[in-house]
């Protein structure tokens, strides 16, 4: 049984329950994998398993401990993650002292969120770090008898947001873990971790979800199948981000892809420069934006190579665009959608590793036009 609503994954379950089992649970574990794999949620997942009382299916969701850990209010369940940090940072400063009422009320309600959907973030305004004194409390906490028996599980959330001072004093707490206690941490960029922290930990890859997995999640839901294969295509195995892909309007998404590939198709250079700048800003202001987009045209892309292979049109993403897909076809028979789809991938690894934005975009831009229209530019 799952206590929490999770898909897939099943062989990290069945590691997690042999090494209870067999009594192999190491002090401290890193779950990492891409966002929306189920990492975090598998980490208070683990937190039921170690406290589950009951003798056969662990977790059971029926013993007192199992319901607790459902509401993420378990005695033994610490969760730490990103909150505000303010100026003052004394030793004797518990981290949630300084915070206003507003900022409170807005970690409960996102703690309660994630109780009900592990894929969902808890993400609090201004909330950048993980601060030294959420460390210190964890120290001063887990050192202390529990009103409840089992095992002391702390989830750090994000891990590789931990400040230096944060993670130097976490590292004293892992150098002399107090017994029964366990340490999980979650990231999306484990290799932000610091090395001393990263070899402490038993790791553990959740890989992203499939789209067998997304495909039958968003089924439950209703979502149109026309409707999923787009939003599959854009969750890039962030089941999160595909169930709030299906409450979103799509259709600006679309328009403005349309509008990009016209506009290179016939080189309308004063357009060229126009989406340049809004592409531009768009990156550095809503970055997973600027990501739908590219991952948008590369869809079109790709149904284009489909049509031209003349599979069905039951296989394409943008299902709801065949029309001007399959005149984009006709206009550009020599297109290859493979060096199409290489053009923008590229853009996206070299905007990641700070090439200049604009000079980025235009050089895709400039490829693609040559790569659709290789009789006119030679």
């Amino acid at each position: 049984m799952s206590l929490f609503p999770l898909i897939n994954q099943d062989f990290n379950r069945k590691l997690l329950l042999n090494a209870l089992e067999h009594n192999r649970v190491a002090n401290a574990y890193l779950f990492f994998g891409p966002e929306g794999s189920g990492h975090e949620g598998f980490a208070l997942e683990f937190a039921a398993m170690l406290n589950c009382t009951s003798n056969n299916e662990r977790p059971c969701g029926k013993c007192p401990s199992c319901r607790k850990m459902k509401t993420l209010e378990h005695a033994n369940l610490q969760l730490v993650f990103p909150i505000p940090i303010k100026k003052d940072t004394s030793s004797d400063k518990k981290p949630f002292m300084s915070l206003s009422q507003i900022e409170i009320d807005e970690i409960q309600n996102s703690i309660q969120r994630k109780a009900k959907n592990p894929y969902e973030k808890i993400s609090i305004t201004n909330a950048q770090h993980i601060s030294i004194n959420f460390i210190r409390e964890i120290k001063r906490t887990i050192y202390l008898t529990s009103p409840e028996k089992g095992w002391k599980v702390v989830i750090i959330f994000d891990a590789h947001l931990m400040t230096e001072q944060a993670s130097n004093a976490f590292l004293k707490i892992l150098e002399e873990p107090p017994p029964e206690s366990i340490f999980i941490l979650t990231s999306s960029k484990p290799g932000k971790l610091i090395p001393t922290i990263h070899s402490r930990c038993q790791p553990i890859h959740f890989p992203p979800l499939p789209p067998s997995s997304l495909e039958s999640a968003l089924s439950s839901k209703g979502i149109p199948e026309n409707r999923r294969r787009l939003i599959i295509r854009l969750s890039s195995g962030d089941l999160n981000k595909a169930f709030n892909l299906s409450e979103t309007d799509l259709t600006k998404l679309k328009e403005r892809t349309l509008e990009i590939l016209r506009a290179i198709a016939v080189w309308d250079i004063e357009k060229i420069y126009k989406f340049v700048k809004t592409l531009s800003i768009l990156c550095k202001q809503e970055p997973e934006n600027f990501t739908l987009l590219m991952l948008s045209i590369s869809s079109w892309f790709r149904d284009a190579a489909v049509l031209k292979v003349g599979r069905p049109n039951t296989e394409l993403i943008h299902s709801d665009l065949k029309t001007e897909i399959s005149k984009f076809v006709k206009a550009f028979p020599d297109f290859d959608g493979f060096e199409l789809n290489t053009y923008v991938e590229n853009c996206i690894d070299f905007i990641q590793r700070n090439v200049y934005i604009n000079l980025a975009l235009l050089n895709m831009f400039f490829k693609i036009h040559n790569a659709i229209n290789p009789g006119k530019n030679k």
